[in-house]
Parts: structure tokens; sequence; C-alpha cells
């Protein structure tokens, strides 16, 4: 049995003209935090999402664990359509987590299969550092469920599965946000 945690990236310095923000001071506070609690666990390889938050939030364990973080194209955030310029990326992220996962255009139903793909075929324990949204589209895969909101994870929370068999199985939600903002 392969252990997955995913684990959402630390608080962004969201910004409606920067793609991709790095952490804010309390986000990298989390990270360290994230750090400090798994520094003595089991080792898991470390995978990150090509974002700087997902990057950043992964670096204070790999220098603690004096590991490599892997890039992997295939846990990044959802792409938005073509159409829908980055300062409207929000509004359109908030309408899509109202929705279901079968009525979404080949971009997103594409990037859904290539996250749920790459997460299947992890032959060794693996921390992924990770998306709101990855988190959602993965739990709602696992749960048979065509909605798309499926929890609320919280900055740095770790939603732990397992993959037995080919089959991926949720052992434990990440802690949620009490905020209703993503």
């Amino acid at each position: 049995m392969t252990k997955i945690l995913l684990v959402r990236h630390g608080e962004a310095a969201k910004s409606p003209r920067d793609a991709d923000p790095g952490l804010t001071e309390l986000g990298q506070r989390q990270a360290r935090e994230l750090a400090e609690r798994y520094a003595r666990s089991e080792r898991f390889s470390l995978v990150s999402s090509p974002k700087a938050r997902a990057q950043q939030t992964a670096q204070p364990l790999a220098d603690r664990w004096q590991a490599p973080v892997s890039i992997e194209e295939a846990v990044i955030e959802i792409p938005s359509p073509p159409d829908v310029p980055l300062h409207r990326r929000g509004d359109w992220l908030r309408g899509l987590l109202e929705s279901e996962w079968d009525k979404k255009d080949a971009l997103q139903s594409g990037w859904r299969r290539n996250t749920i793909d790459y997460l299947a075929q992890l032959q060794q324990d693996t921390a992924v550092f990770c998306h709101f949204m990855v988190l959602n589209s993965v739990v709602a895969h696992i749960r048979g469920d065509r909605r798309v909101r499926q929890f609320r994870p919280d900055y740095t929370s770790v939603t732990e599965l397992s993959l037995d068999g080919g089959k991926l199985e949720i052992r434990r939600l990440g802690a949620e946000r009490r905020s209703r903002i993503v």
C-alpha cells in the first residue's frame, strides 16, 4: 500500500495581476510549522506543483529532511478557460465550485484526469504540495461525487490517501477553513 499526503500550499499573496504569487509572511510561517510537525515523521518523497506557493510550502520540509522536491505539472492548479482573464479568475473559480465535474469542458476534464492518473501510478509514499482544486477534484473522484466542492481545505492542511491495487482511498481529510473564502 502506498501512502499519499496531499498538502495544500500556505497562504498566498493573491493578486489580480500575478498568476504565480508566492507565500505571504503568514504562509511562510505555516510552511515552517508544517515542516516542524513532520520533521521527525516517516519520510516521503516530496512532489510539488510548479506554482511558487506550493514549492515554497514544500521547501522547509525538504530542507529539514535534506531531500529534493520534484516538480510535477500533474498537480498544478486547475486551468481557467482561455477567455477568462486573470482578474476574473476568482469569479470563475467561485462559480466552478458550485457546479459539477461532468459539466466541465475538455480543458478542466483533461486536467482532472491527468491529476488522478498521476496519483494512481505512484509507487512510493509521497507528499504532494498542491492546490485547493486538486484536493477537491481528487476527493470527488474517490467519492464518486460529481459536485466540484467537496470540502474547504485550510492552508497547509494534509489530506491522507492510500493507494492499493491502483485504487485511491481517503484515509483522512485535512483540516477545513472556517472562512468562506477560497
